[in-house]
């Protein structure tokens, strides 16, 4: 049986892995670790994906594992999950003004607005629905003229 203190060190360990794309934030901030949890003798770790065939699923799997691993874990599991389904709602508000100071990423609003992480400015253009990555796009900002990249609902 796997005890309450092995399973919080892990827990801590895990939710410190940090994204392939953004390594300021872990993958806990961009709301991607779902739960770690005790199965017998094993742990088991489940993980929402951003995006299903996201190319970094398989980093963030290799890391979560040595994470568990490094805190002492022997048997460790790592799933990820299709429910709940991730959306952009899950990343925490420190990991949005990460995203937007360091990456010039921007979170797309419910309502279909964004605001220009450099100038503010929430006139942006769309200008491609294919950003650098299958998540995200990218707009345009007229006022300051720069490209800005959007996390996508």
């Amino acid at each position: 049986m796997i005890g309450a203190q092995t399973l919080k060190a892990v827990r801590d360990a895990v939710s410190k892995v940090t994204d392939p794309e953004y390594p300021e934030v872990t993958i806990e901030q961009l709301g991607i670790l779902e739960r770690v949890f005790s199965s017998g003798e094993s742990i088991c770790i489940d993980l929402v994906p951003t995006r299903s065939g996201c190319p970094a699923l398989e980093i963030i799997r290799a890391d979560v594992l040595a994470a568990a691993k490094d805190v002492g874990a022997t048997s460790v599991s790592v799933k990820f999950c299709s429910d709940p389904v991730w959306t952009p709602d899950r990343i925490t508000e420190d990991a949005r003004h990460i995203l937007a100071r360091e990456f010039f990423v921007v979170i797309r609003n419910v309502d279909g607005s964004s605001k220009c992480p450099m100038c503010e400015n929430s006139e942006l253009e769309n200008r491609s629905d294919v950003g650098s990555t299958p998540c995200r796009s990218v707009s345009w900002c007229a006022e300051c003229r720069n490209p800005i990249e959007v996390i996508r609902r």
